[in-house]
């Protein structure tokens, strides 16, 4: 991937005009400069994946005139969420959004219908809307929470972060997208309660039957398991057994056909 810093040195088109993917960085540039930029990048025809680092208040209106873009990658520690134009960018296959303060996806985020792959990693998100049953081609979800914070000015004085949508409903939403293989969640090791979000998994995991794949990174304590619940379709548990408030014989009979990882490095 060819990486261009607007801090050190200038976008020129001759040289990306057949490059199809580029890493923007532009997180000491102002706003102005940015959108000089993606405007400038509107006539790079090629370009099919952009990894995008900023640091804005809001994204240029240009981003969502890329309409050639397949993969979306967006790293910014003070952008509070995505406008509502995202859906422009209708042949997007992956978004990847690295957002601190992102606190909520935007309901135009149905427009992306052939949407594979969504990663979000956030401090703020206080949960998923129900627009995501839209998706109905999307694979792989990742949604890792970072509600914790090392220093007390990283927390914001409005409000207290903390993911809110009820993990029935949650995993409800998910059950209605029937391409979803792959799943990963994970929040800080540190969390304790009333921060802990994912301390148990619902008895609504059993409506996700095209699930192979399941990642649990990062958690601080034993993950409660629903009773009476199998789900045959699952391959791939990655987690250590240790993580789970289940017996190893419990696990096997929930995911018959996975294997179990008793490593706990």
């Amino acid at each position: 991937m060819h990486v261009v810093d607007l801090a050190h040195e200038s976008l020129e088109l001759a040289a990306l005009r057949d490059l199809p993917a580029l890493e923007l960085r532009a997180e000491a540039v102002e706003p102005d400069e940015l959108a000089a930029a993606l405007a400038r990048l509107r006539d790079a025809r090629g370009l099919k994946s952009l990894r995008l680092r900023s640091r804005v208040r809001a994204l240029p209106p240009a981003l969502a005139e890329l309409r050639g873009l397949q993969q979306l990658d967006l790293v910014d520690d003070t952008l509070p969420g995505l406008p509502a134009a995202i859906s422009e960018l209708t042949r997007l296959r992956s978004l990847r959004l690295e957002l601190f303060h992102l606190a909520s996806l935007p309901r135009s985020l149905a427009a992306l219908t052939r949407l594979r792959a969504l990663h979000v990693d956030s401090h703020h998100l206080c949960g998923l809307p129900d627009c995501l049953r839209e998706l109905q081609e999307l694979r792989e979800l990742t949604l890792l929470l970072r509600h914790l914070y090392v220093h007390d000015w990283e927390r914001p004085a409005h409000f207290r972060p903390r993911f809110e949508q009820p993990l029935a409903a949650l995993f409800l939403l998910l059950a209605d997208l029937p391409a979803l293989t792959s799943l990963t969640l994970g929040e800080p090791d540190n969390a304790s309660w009333p921060d802990v979000v994912f301390d148990r998994l619902p008895a609504e995991i059993a409506g996700l039957h095209a699930l192979e794949a399941l990642t649990l990174t990062s958690f601080g304590r034993a993950i409660a398991m629903p009773h009476d619940v199998v789900m045959p379709s699952l391959r791939r548990l990655d987690a250590h057994l240790s993580r789970f408030d289940a017996t190893e014989a419990e696990l096997r009979r929930m995911f018959p056909n996975a294997a179990l990882d008793r490593d706990p490095g």
